[in-house]
């Protein structure tokens, strides 16, 4: 009876070496995982302050008209979208949604090149006219646009 306490007590000493070594694998793992989500929560921020300083700089060209109305229309949206903002945060800047969905149908890039020079003759027509509709409503919604991010920013900045 006694050899039974033995290999009991030992079996249970194991047991015991074995959870403490499973309980420190589950502390270490634990703490990689903090350490990973810091760090990606850290690229997170940095990529969304990145976005926020590029709103700025492309709104602020377009006040000094350094910037295309249209291409800007397209490049903010374009950024505004990676924010994935709410419904009614992103109302303020509606008219950059409108430019480009009213210029969707324009081809960019190689797809420009492509065309004959009627064509984009005709396209830069379409641009005008849109840019001509929407122009006091862009320039306000800029103006806008600068200060609620530049605040952004710097808000995401002091985190």
């Amino acid at each position: 009876m006694i050899i039974f306490y033995y290999v009991a007590s030992l079996i249970t000493l194991v047991l015991i070496i074995y959870a403490g070594y499973l309980l420190l694998k589950l502390r270490k793992q634990k703490a990689q995982q903090k350490i990973a989500h810091a760090a990606l929560a850290k690229k997170r921020q940095d990529q969304m302050i990145s976005v926020v300083e590029s709103i700025v700089d492309i709104s602020k060209a377009m006040q000094q008209e350094q910037c295309p109305t249209i291409e800007g229309c397209v490049r903010l949206k374009v950024l505004i979208d990676q924010l994935r903002l709410s419904e009614e945060e992103r109302k303020p800047f509606e008219v950059y949604y409108t430019v480009y969905d009213k210029t969707a149908h324009i081809p960019t890039h190689q797809a420009w090149t492509d065309l004959e020079k009627r064509q984009q003759m005709k396209f830069t027509r379409d641009m005008m006219l849109i840019e001509q509709e929407y122009q006091a409503e862009i320039k306000a919604v800029v103006d806008n646009t600068v200060e609620h991010f530049k605040a952004k920013s710097e808000l995401l900045k002091s985190q």
